[in-house]
């Protein structure tokens, strides 16, 4: 039948073709997801120069609301998304972000009055991406299958919430919520290569159908601000 060379001549012409269309929708996910971080910081800056929104977010009950609502956002919106228009998912992206950013208010405000913090925020920033870029490029590339360890790591992230809350409300221990963040610093850098293989994997299988880039894009926002605002803690840590 010499179907062999005729397979192996279409094997050979698709390859190239499926691992650009992997790289430019890869490319398309952390585009996503740096608008994302670009809404992030531009709220935050803005309502660092807002007196009104100091006082909403930092003195009244509901402007803890506010910063607790991304908590929630993130845990139900990656499924939903799925189901939405393109628009509509782009849309609560946006929003995600921006409240993002609103509970990222006091890194500016700080910065603007301690030089020496502003060294750390931009010395974490380095580092991040730094770490961020190695670990997703990491997880594109590597053969390992890292899901086992994405699902110890997303347990990790959550056991690190509920125990920052509880030291938050009670505890408020220096020592523990230095040892929060260094565990919530690991999981999220072990999360980026996870998420950066999951997405690729998803693409090969099913293409950019459910709004795949989007959600994509939000698990890897997510893990980019995690372990920013982790090195933030501890880099201000050890200037103290």
């Amino acid at each position: 039948m010499h179907q062999g060379p005729l397979y192996a001549s279409t094997t050979a012409s698709t390859r190239p073709k499926l691992h650009e269309g992997v790289a430019s929708f890869m490319n398309g996910v952390y585009a996503w997801m740096a608008a994302g971080l670009g809404v992030s910081a531009a709220v935050a800056y803005g309502l660092s120069h807002s007196l009104e929104a100091i006082q909403f977010l930092y003195g009244s009950g509901f402007g803890m609301i506010v910063l607790l609502a991304p908590l929630a956002m993130a845990w139900f919106l990656p499924s939903r998304m799925q189901r939405m228009s393109t628009p509509a998912a782009v849309g609560w992206f946006f929003v995600f972000s921006a409240t993002m950013g609103a509970g990222m208010t006091y890194l500016p405000l700080m910065a603007a009055a301690s030089p020496a913090f502003m060294s750390v925020v931009a010395q974490a920033f380095v580092t991040t991406v730094a770490v961020f870029g190695a670990m997703a490029v990491f997880g594109y590339t590597t053969k390992k299958d890292l899901s086992g360890v994405g699902q110890f790591l997303v347990m990790a992230i959550l056991g690190a919430i509920v125990a920052s809350l509880l030291n938050l409300a009670f505890l408020q221990s220096s020592g523990l919520s230095l040892g929060i963040s260094v565990v919530v610093a690991v999981a999220a850098a072990g999360l980026t290569a996870y998420h950066a293989q999951a997405i690729k994997q998803i693409y090969l299988v099913n293409g950019g159908r459910n709004n795949l880039a989007i959600v994509g894009a939000l698990a890897l926002y997510v893990d980019f601000v995690n372990l920013f605002l982790s090195l933030v803690r501890l880099f201000a840590a050890s200037r103290d």
